[in-house]
């Protein structure tokens, strides 16, 4: 049972789900005002948000039970069943990005993406920090880092405290960390699809990692290997990556150098693979396996931030 945040009569506010309700409202709120810095009206921001708001509940709710048949009797039962723990937020990226794709019009939805991009950090930042109240977004359990920002203490099935590995804290700093650097970017409007494009690339990096660490991640059926966080996350790396990577031979043709940055990537993915692999044979070795994939996807974001900067760079004819 979540902790109560407060009774009214009949209705009773938990503190996870008051969490979650601030920092989607805070991200609607930083949308809106990044939609106004661009110049977008209010009415086409207002129905984006509306129907992100709508689509991203329908859809994180679709890929949980997708990956969690068991928790519901049917589908239908999924989307009639209400509560907040049983969402994903990939789903929720989807329905963002839908609803952009759908609400935008024409010659705004980059700048709205942008815009999007933003708010979900900041919103992420705050929403993760709901997990002090849940058992949700855990590693494993940490035997000699008992504090933060390490570890945080859970009740298991016996209700015995145990200290686990704080997966949401490092997510929730991530994102805001993101989110800064994103927002200073974004005041100089001539980045305009390239805040979409970063944010893809680090915050996907960072989750790479952080999704392994979790002993409650969501997988595909069909694979209990690789979660369905680490497989979009990878995938949405490698195409931002060979988007910078044509943008960089356009702006500044073709230069040696780029072919063996492309095999380092190649060989960077494997190595962070790998150790997805390692890390799940070796549990006991986890800050080694952790360690090198970690600098192979710091090493990958340094090669793609290299050749965002050559896509960008004035070039003299």
């Amino acid at each position: 049972m979540y902790p109560i945040a407060a009774i009214f009569d009949n209705i009773v506010l938990y503190r996870y789900s008051s969490i979650l309700a601030l920092a989607a409202c805070a991200g609607i709120c930083i949308f809106m005002a990044c939609c106004n810095h661009c110049k977008i009206p209010v009415n086409r921001a207002a129905g984006t948000a509306l129907g992100a708001v709508i689509l991203a509940l329908l859809l994180s709710r679709l890929v949980y039970w997708y990956s969690r048949p068991d928790t519901f009797t049917s589908l239908l039962q999924a989307f009639a069943t209400p509560g907040t723990k049983s969402f994903a937020l990939s789903g929720a990226f989807a329905g963002c990005g839908l609803s952009v794709l759908l609400f935008a019009g024409n010659g705004r939805r980059i700048k709205m993406l942008d815009c999007m991009c933003i708010a979900g950090c900041w919103a992420i930042a705050l929403g993760r920090l709901g997990c002090f109240f849940t058992a949700t977004d855990r590693g494993q359990i940490m035997m000699n880092l008992t504090g933060l920002p390490w570890a945080w203490p859970v009740a298991n099935a016996s209700g015995q405290l145990e200290y686990r590995f704080a997966t949401f804290l490092f997510q929730s700093g991530t994102a805001a960390i993101l989110g800064l650097l994103l927002t200073l970017l974004f005041r100089k409007k001539k980045w305009i699809g390239d805040v979409t494009l970063l944010f893809l690339l680090v915050y996907c990096a960072s989750q790479v990692l952080l999704d392994s660490t979790r002993y409650d991640s969501l997988y595909l059926r069909s694979n209990g290997f690789v979660s369905i966080v680490q497989i979009l996350s990878a995938v949405a790396m490698a195409a931002v990556l060979v988007v910078f990577s044509i943008f960089a031979v356009q702006n500044c043709g073709f230069k040696k150098w780029m072919v063996p940055a492309w095999i380092a990537m190649a060989g960077l993915f494997g190595g962070a693979g790998y150790m997805e692999y390692y890390v799940q044979r070796h549990g006991r070795e986890a800050a080694f396996a952790y360690s090198v994939m970690g600098t192979c996807l710091a090493c990958i974001v340094l090669l793609g931030l290299i050749f965002w900067h050559q896509s960008n760079k004035t070039v003299k004819k």
